[in-house]
């Protein structure tokens, strides 16, 4: 067995190392590939020796990522062979870019396939991915040269329009889209309906006044052509190119029932063998139920987006900029970085700024989830979106409009609701064959019913009924809303929650996870460390020794000063004037005050200037073996006690492991700290399981046995020296970011430090996995059960036929219970 160890570039996250992993393991004789996204390369087992790199490398590139030419020889584990490549492999390109389409035309998900691939087509393109829900297709794009009109010229070619969005305008594009959207669908709604009564009312007069029929015959004309027209156009444009969709079953069935009922009407309807035909009531029907249908549909969908544009309604449309010693109000997308703005007193931020006069509080709820406003001051962050208090800010603008962090979050919910499950996957590539099958089966339904109408004339007007039936039936919006409905609500939903998504993958890995590995500083723990202890020796006041302790600490610059002094101040405690300071290696610190030496340290720092302080050993034992880092303090020869500090749990880890554990997930603490410490934690905590003094290669490490064991893995850190483990798990999950969303290495960003949003962020992912295996089992279910109902099989065994008028309530229920199905997910409770 080789090993060859080659570097990989282009890699941005876990979803880049698997494709990697896959397409090297997909090379002969490769046994098994090792890929790190820290490390930027590849380790490759083979079963007889080395593998050709040649092909190595052809499988990266294949697979869009690239192999440098002739890599630098570096140190290296025994036994692995790093190999340069002898001529260039793939020449250096751009950094990948990725734009969004609005696609308009799409109906069900075979549009979503074609354009896809007509994207797909186009030299230098990636991958492109359409989304039915959002009626958007993302495109990646290997090289920026790729012009934007050969990309809206391939829609275009495939029988669709296409327009460009870019940055937070595709959000603000999508609920602009969604609005007209549903305004098209009520008007047509509305003439339909307002056009059926006189069809129906007339249809029970008509035997008594024959010219009834001319009426009805005018009105379901204009209802067939006017509020028709959309499916007609649709299928009109899929025919010029010699294809199909939803819009073609319609198109057919419908105009076969219309021209069926204008036959009834123009035929004397005595006519032996025309008793069963399809009259224009059933017509006008039809179609209004089709129609019914892709309202509710546009409703739901309108609503599913709703987290997005309650995002974008955060940004103020105007900004005070101070351009030559006035104020301007202009739009935030024309204000550049580095200009001053001045934000009044109660109104929202415009972007993100650094406060450079004023004070106030913000009210950030909408990025941490905390109500309670925050202070700020000169030198302090505003982000756009937040609300301004009582006083005036003025600050220097730190990011351009479309960079903000409520930009970045916006973009991270889109990129999400238009990214893929593999689950999806897999029905977009059923749907791939669907529409033309149906049309197969309608045909072969009026065909087995004319072939029966030698002997039973009326069956070539059954058979008709039956095929409108099928054809209505079977248009597979269902099963092209049963994925992204789900996607988009509960991407909006995590929003709202302060869980940021950043591709549907993630949510589908978040289902399966077993095992939840915390990164303890930081993630467990605040991360900062704190007084937990100030233990005054007999006389003295706590103030005191405090007070004593602080005046010393704050000359000095070590780690454990900081938190000294600050719970001084938070007291209120005055500071004595010293001066004179001594750092003694590996005891402590020491300074002249007014009554004397003042030290600040360890045991061994007061026993070598000879102060007793022997009667607190056990309890600096204690401390010192509970993870915890006693400060002993004298001043003039006199111990006066001791302080203990610590980096202490955050306020709702416990909360947050209690609910994971409830959920039925294991949970690990990893920690590079003294197992001591990490020990307090766990315990405070309610963890039982711990690895410490672990290095952050040895992180990994620890990810990969636990994978390898078969446990589906979720890291959880604070997205920055926890990247290589986070990349290393089946889901990274990054908590405390801040205003810092775009967290390379992580799947999931929590927004904020409150560790209980990974639990909602599992309880979430599994209703989501649940309502899509439901969506997808409803819409296929739908099909298979219906389908033969409307072409009629169970007519010869004594059953019946599903009728046209039904088959379109049917598709109308179908499309509107996915989508409302997929809306529970906003009600439901987390814990």
């Amino acid at each position: 067995m080789g090993q060859i160890e080659i570097p990989v570039e282009g890699m941005t996250c876990e979803h880049c190392v698997r494709t990697v992993r896959g397409a090297l393991q997909s090379v002969p004789g490769v046994r098994s590939a090792k890929v790190s996204l820290a490390d930027r390369k590849a380790v490759v087992d083979s079963d007889d020796g080395p593998v050709s790199i040649k092909l190595l490398a052809d499988a990266v590139t294949r697979a869009g990522y690239r192999v440098p030419t002739r890599p630098k020889p570096r140190d290296s584990d025994p036994g692995i062979a790093v190999y340069s490549l002898p001529k260039p492999v793939v020449e250096p390109t751009p950094p990948r870019r990725e734009i969004v389409l609005n696609v308009d035309g799409m109906t069900c998900a075979s549009c979503v396939a074609r354009v896809e691939n007509a994207l797909s087509s186009v030299p230098g393109v990636q991958s492109a991915r359409a989304n039915l829900a959002t009626n958007q297709a993302a495109v990646e794009l290997a090289s920026a040269s790729v012009p934007t009109p050969a990309l809206i010229e391939a829609v275009e070619r495939a029988g669709y329009q296409a327009s460009l969005v870019e940055g937070i305008q595709s959000a603000a594009s999508l609920a602009d889209r969604g609005a007209r959207e549903l305004r098209k669908w009520r008007r047509l709604l509305d003439w339909s309906a307002a056009l059926l009564v006189p069809i129906v009312a007339l249809d029970f007069v008509a035997p008594r006044w024959p010219d009834a029929v001319w009426v009805q015959l005018a009105c379901a004309t204009l209802l067939q052509f006017y509020v028709g027209r959309p499916y007609y156009v649709g299928a009109y444009r899929r025919l010029r190119h010699f294809s199909a969709n939803m819009d073609t079953l319609v198109t057919i069935g419908t105009l076969a029932a219309y021209g069926s009922g204008v036959y009834s009407a123009v035929v004397p309807a005595h006519h032996e063998g025309y008793a069963h035909q399809m009259n224009l009531m059933d017509a006008g029907i039809i179609l209004t139920f089709i129609t019914l249908g892709k309202y509710l549909e546009a409703r739901a969908k309108g609503r599913a987006s709703g987290a997005i544009r309650k995002l974008l309604d955060l940004v103020p449309p105007q900004a005070g900029v101070e351009r030559n010693g006035r104020i301007e109000i202009v739009p935030p997308e024309n204000v550049s970085v580095g200009e001053t703005i001045v934000v009044p007193p109660g109104e929202k931020v415009p972007l993100d700024a650094e406060v450079i006069s004023g004070l106030s509080s913000v009210d950030e709820s909408w990025l941490t989830g905390e109500s309670i406003p925050v202070e700020k001051a000169t030198g302090s962050e505003i982000l756009a979106g937040t609300i301004n208090g009582q006083g005036a800010l003025t600050a220097r603008v730190s990011r351009p409009a479309g960079q903000t962090a409520l930009a970045q979050v916006v973009e991270l919910v889109r990129r999400a609701q238009e990214s893929k499950t593999e689950i999806q996957r897999l029905a977009d590539q059923v749907v791939s064959w669907f529409v033309p099958a149906v049309l197969a089966v309608a045909l072969a339904t009026l065909l087995a019913w004319g072939f029966l109408a030698t002997h039973v004339p009326s069956h070539w007007s059954e058979g008709l009924g039956a095929m409108v039936a099928v054809l209505i039936v079977a248009c597979p919006c269902a099963l092209g809303l049963a994925t992204p409905t789900a996607i988009l609500v509960a991407s909006g939903r995590g929003a709202e929650l302060g869980i940021l998504i950043k591709e549907a993958h993630a949510l589908e890995v978040a289902g399966r996870v077993t095992t939840v590995v915390l990164d303890k500083t930081g993630t467990v723990t605040l991360g900062k460390p704190n007084v937990t202890h100030i233990v005054p020796a007999p006389g003295v006041a706590a103030d005191e020794l405090l007070a004593t302790a602080a005046s010393v600490e704050q000359l000095s610059m070590h780690p454990l000063a900081e938190p000294v002094t600050r719970a001084a101040r938070e007291r209120g405690l005055a500071f004595e004037r010293v001066e004179n300071l001594e750092i003694v290696p590996g005891q402590g610190i020491c300074a002249r005050g007014k009554e004397g030496e003042l030290l600040v340290g360890n045991e061994k720092l007061l026993s070598s200037r000879g102060i007793t302080w022997s009667s607190a050993q056990e309890l600096v034992n204690s401390l010192r073996a509970g993870g915890e880092t006693p400060l002993v303090v004298a001043a003039g020869n006199r111990y006066l006690g001791l302080i203990a500090v610590a980096d202490v749990v955050a306020p709702h880890s416990r909360e947050a492991v209690e609910r994971l554990q409830a959920l039925g997930l294991d949970v690990l603490l990893l920690s590079g700290d003294h197992r001591a410490i990490a020990a307090r934690v766990a315990r405070e905590v309610g963890i039982q399981r711990i690895q410490a003094e672990v290095l952050p290669s040895q992180k990994q490490e620890a990810i990969a046995q636990l994978r390898e064991s078969g446990q589906v893995v979720a890291m959880v850190g604070d997205g920055i020296n926890d990247a290589p483990a986070l990349a290393a798990a089946d889901l990274g999950i990054a908590i405390g970011s801040g205003s810092d969303i775009a967290v390379e290495a992580a799947d999931i960003v929590i927004v904020g430090d409150d560790l209980r949003a990974v639990a909602q962020a599992v309880e979430l992912a599994r209703a989501t996995l649940r309502t899509i295996k439901q969506n997808l089992a409803w819409a296929f279910l739908y099909n298979v059960l219906l389908i033969p109902l409307a072409a009629g099989v169970l007519v010869p065994l004594g059953g019946f036929r599903l009728p046209g008028i039904a088959a379109a309530a049917a598709m109308a229920l179908s499309s509107a219970s996915v989508v409302t199905n997929s809306l529970l997910l906003r009600a439901r409770k987390l814990q």
